[in-house]
């Protein structure tokens, strides 16, 4: 029996990386898929045809912010009853460092987006009383306050928990649960420096997209569980490194 049998999920950045982990393991269970991904690719054909999911491809560094309140994605958003938030650029500056278009992406794509599509979806999760969201922190940010290195992004993500909480304890008398999970260092097609950040790492190792994957699903399945910042790192921390 599928857990989320008669339900709508709508995956932002699932074409890849964590996202298509999720995808993975979110298809068999629920009525119907989105997949978005940035751009066309052989990879994300594969996926989309071994998941049976629906394909949305939008480039988000092509066309303004308020130009993807009336994309084809966002009317998906609108009918879903659950929403994982994988999409979030990176970016490793000092604040002496930072641009002011660097400042802009960094906050709208990390902080601002996922809460407008949440704005989106929340209206459909509140009438049909059931709603599930995941989206994605960074590494660290359930509690520290300083950043040498990613401020910005740091940032971004620490208001990000804010916001997920605050959903969680807003809605829940909607049955609907937010919540996040903090990664540590994660390996997908996308990472780089493997060999660096494995060291890092407790136990030697990156994390693989699929733990991550089966946290997320975790969250989602236990209607108990909202607001929940989850830590999937191992117990890092910067102040203790290999």
């Amino acid at each position: 029996m599928k857990v989320f049998e008669n339900k709508k999920a709508v995956i932002v950045g699932g074409s890849g990386g964590i996202g298509s982990a999720i995808a993975q393991m979110l298809a068999p269970q629920c009525g119907n898929l989105v997949i978005h991904g940035g751009h066309e690719s052989a990879k994300f054909d594969k996926l989309v045809q071994e998941t049976g999911a629906k394909k949305i491809v939008l480039d988000f560094s092509k066309i303004s912010f308020t130009e993807i309140e009336s994309s084809a994605l966002a009317k998906e958003i609108e009918t879903c009853d659950i929403l994982c938030v994988c999409h979030g650029p990176f970016l490793q500056k000092s604040v002496h460092d930072m641009s002011f278009s660097e400042w802009q992406t960094i906050s709208l794509m990390n902080y601002a987006l996922p809460g407008a599509f949440l704005s989106i979806a929340l209206k459909n999760m509140r009438k049909n009383h059931f709603g599930r969201v995941i989206l994605f922190g960074g590494t660290g940010t359930d509690h520290r306050t300083e950043y040498a290195t990613n401020p910005a992004y740091a940032g971004a993500k620490s208001a990000l928990n804010v916001l997920v909480q605050s959903v969680a304890a807003s809605y829940a008398r909607d049955g609907i649960t937010c919540n996040a999970i903090l990664p540590g260092f994660t390996k997908t097609e996308y990472t780089k420096n493997e060999d660096i950040l494995s060291k890092k790492m407790p136990f030697g190792t990156i994390i693989n997209s699929r733990t991550l994957a089966k946290s997320a699903m975790f969250l989602m399945e236990n209607p108990d569980l909202n607001g929940v910042l989850l830590r999937v790192d191992r117990g890092w921390t910067p102040l203790i490194q290999a």
